[in-house]
């Protein structure tokens, strides 16, 4: 039986495992049971595969492998934030211009109704002047 080296693929009932195809499956966040089932091969196996090729244990070597993942999804959250940031920002300013535009309206509409409260002095002349006259 010929002896297996770093970087061999691990032969499985189903298919081989390469370090990239190993890596993807980490990323993706897959536990080990689905690993063994998509390669079908046995735990002790993988492990000694693992400790081989990477020089840790299987579970300490998925976990720092996982990593890669995790922050590839955290990645693409940021990515998809911006897009809908942006769409978000069209959306509000379109609401606000509009909000503006009511804002302006009733402004004009309140100086109006205070004006009647505290009108201008030759307004109010001009009103009596009529009754001075009689």
């Amino acid at each position: 039986m010929a002896r297996r080296k770093k970087g061999d693929p691990l032969q499985g009932k189903r298919r081989e495992l390469t370090r990239e195809m190993f890596e993807e499956l980490a990323a993706l966040q897959c536990e080990i049971p689905e690993i063994l089932g998509y390669v079908d091969v046995e735990e002790k196996k993988l492990a000694s595969w693992c400790r081989r090729n990477y020089g840790h244990e299987l579970e300490e070597t998925l976990f720092m492998l996982r990593q890669d993942g995790l922050i590839e999804i955290r990645r693409a959250s940021f990515d998809q934030l911006r897009k809908s940031a942006t769409l978000i920002q069209q959306q509000l300013n379109r609401f606000l211009s509009g909000r503006e535009e009511a804002d302006g309206e009733a402004r004009k509409l309140a100086a109006r109704i205070f004006a009647i409260g505290d009108p201008d002095p030759k307004d109010v002349a001009g009103l009596f002047a009529d009754e001075n006259e009689e």
